[in-house]
């Protein structure tokens, strides 16, 4: 059960949160998870460094050693500490162990996964025991403890190999492993004084999911998302979620008697596979969306929250993860849309922010939604000035706070909360960049246990003015038709380099306009400090359209960290405008 913070419940609204790790283990909250370490008290990855030896720290990371025993299935190998005590003159020899046959198998578990490109093993190297070495045998790398079963096991030795080598060192391209399967494929006398497993330096991309988490109230707003006390957005982590009306963000079902019909987690899970019908995504649950900003991004008034952590870096982990909830709302609904849609690059702009208020004042003051006294506008575009606020076709006077490079805020003089409230924000703003988004959030200050809270709502992009085409993502209008470069687009909004196939790489498809002939094209990645960080696509062409792509990885060939990065795309021509640029985000 999750372990909620008891708050009071004052009428103008409470501030109260689901948490991870005290209150809920995350052994407890776990649905999946994968390249990652867990215990009650958090999740991490392991610290390592490029060429240490891994074994040398199997135990300290609950690794161990086994052999494969007939009877016994995985057995501790009797005198295995020997291959790890980092003593060349101490040994393990088949023939000295009770029930260990020179054939068996030994399996190394790591403890964890993590890129390893190279193994060494020899016997006692003294001039008595430096031939009793493995001459024929097979060594493989897994997932899992049994390699045989698992479809990414890899062979760095098959047998018969006939080494004639006492010390076995082999290099090879970085790979994925917490297993390694040494069998022995000889009927002679043989030992190991040491076995070394040596790391690159890097661990896969780790992740962890959540059993789907219920707030405390039917209806709340989710709002920040804190890590031990601190802002998310300043973890080693890249957090997901996603909100939805009950337990089930995935539906299941089993073939009956040629029927498909709707079945539990459980019962999918302990049935025949020739039952097994198909899993699919629950319509009533939104999409995953990462947290930016510290915030949750999923839709309100949804009971039940999901998320996902990845974890990119050697040593990155969590211990508390908090998300925080208002009830009641701040508004049943929030629909804003800006015009004009387009506008010209680097050209002052003037423009309208339409705001539409859904608010339910029924029952009682402990359950009304409260509404707002407060908007914020976040963008990227330069704002000039905010010019006029209208409440209900009523002009008002508020204060405004502009905000450069992040918006601006509007303090209302009268708090709205009549049901089906409209306001218009006139402003000019200059946009600098292609598909410019404006966020608006409504925020409410609430007083609890004599401490100031903010609750926040989003409002989600929306036609509410009669014309088609609502939204809040502005583009450049006439002036892109002039550009050399036409119709950029990227395939997502957000990249994720985890080799699952699915968004691995940015891409950019667009158009080149006016060429007669081949140009030379760049693709420019820099970080949002405008430090370059790597030439990433280079080509030569001429009028016509195609792709430039960027994997993730800087010039030295290591995957960035999660963010935001800019991209800049240039034609290199004579004349006409050919630069184009952007941001990225990155995730994983």
């Amino acid at each position: 059960m999750l372990v909620l913070l008891a708050f009071s419940h004052p009428a103008a609204g409470e501030v109260r949160y689901v948490s991870v790790g005290p209150e809920l283990s995350w052994r407890g909250a776990e649905s999946s998870s994968r390249y990652v370490s867990i215990t009650g008290e958090g999740i991490w990855m392991w610290d390592v460094e490029a060429n240490a030896n891994l074994s040398a720290t199997l135990g300290e990371r609950g690794g161990r050693v086994l052999y494969s025993d007939p009877e016994r299935g995985f057995a501790p190998l009797p005198g295995g500490e020997a291959l790890f005590d980092g003593d060349p003159t101490t040994f393990f020899d088949p023939d000295l162990q009770e029930g260990v046959e020179r054939s068996s198998t030994l399996w190394v578990d790591l403890g964890a996964t993590f890129r390893i490109n190279r193994v060494r093993f020899f016997p006692r190297l003294d001039f008595r025991n430096r031939n009793r070495f493995l001459q024929e045998f097979t060594l493989s790398a897994a997932q899992s403890l049994d390699p045989l079963a698992d479809s990414r096991r890899v062979m760095f030795f098959k047998a018969p190999n006939e080494n004639t080598s006492p010390v076995v060192d082999k290099r090879f391209p970085s790979e994925e492993a917490r297993v390694l399967a040494l069998e022995p494929q000889v009927d002679r006398a043989w030992e190991i004084a040491e076995l070394e497993v040596y790391s690159d330096g890097t661990v896969p991309v780790g992740e962890y999911e959540s059993q789907p988490l219920r707030a405390g109230r039917p209806e709340p707003v989710w709002g920040r998302v804190l890590y031990e006390g601190g802002d998310v957005s300043t973890a080693p982590v890249v957090v997901r979620t996603r909100t939805g009306p009950d337990r089930s963000p995935l539906l299941y079902y089993l073939i009956q008697g040629g029927d498909v019909v709707q079945y539990s987690k459980v019962g999918w899970e302990n049935a025949p596979p020739e039952d097994r019908g198909p899993v699919e995504p629950n319509p009533a649950w939104s999409p995953w969306e990462p947290v930016t900003d510290g915030l949750v991004r999923s839709p309100p008034l949804k009971r039940y929250l999901q998320f996902h952590v990845t974890l990119t870096e050697p040593g990155a982990g969590l211990r508390e993860l908090r998300f925080e909830y208002v009830y009641p709302p701040v508004a049943r609904d929030l629909a804003a849309e800006i015009r004009p849609l387009e506008a010209g690059a680097g050209v002052e702009t003037p423009f309208t922010l339409s705001l539409q208020v859904h608010l339910d004042r029924t029952g009682s003051a402990a359950h009304r939604d409260t509404g707002f006294r407060q908007l914020q506008v976040r963008t990227a575009a330069e704002i000039g000035e905010v010019q006029r606020i209208r409440v209900d076709d009523q002009e008002v006077l508020p204060f405004i706070d502009v905000e450069p490079g992040t918006g601006f805020t509007v303090n209302l003089p009268r708090r709205v909360v009549q049901d089906g409230s409209f306001l218009q924000v006139e402003f000019t703003a200059t946009l600098f960049h292609e598909r410019t988004r404006f966020e608006v959030q409504a925020l409410d200050r609430r007083t609890e246990e004599g401490e100031s809270r903010v609750a926040y709502q989003v409002a989600r992009p929306a036609d509410i003015d009669g014309e088609p085409g609502g939204g809040l993502v502005v583009r450049h209008g006439a002036d892109a038709a002039l550009s050399l470069i036409s119709n950029l687009r990227a395939a997502s909004p957000v990249t994720t380099p985890n080799a699952d196939g699915v968004n691995d790489r940015l891409e950019l498809t667009f158009t080149l306009l006016k060429l007669m002939e081949p140009v030379k094209l760049t693709l420019d990645i820099f970080a949002v400090d405008g430090r370059p960080l790597v030439r990433a696509w280079e080509a030569d062409h001429g009028a016509g359209t195609l792709t430039a792509a960027w994997d993730g990885l800087d010039s030295s060939g290591r995957r960035v960290p999660p963010g935001l990065y800019l991209y800049e795309l240039r034609v290199h021509a004579d004349d006409g405008t050919g630069r184009r640029r952007g941001v990225v985000e990155l995730a994983y």
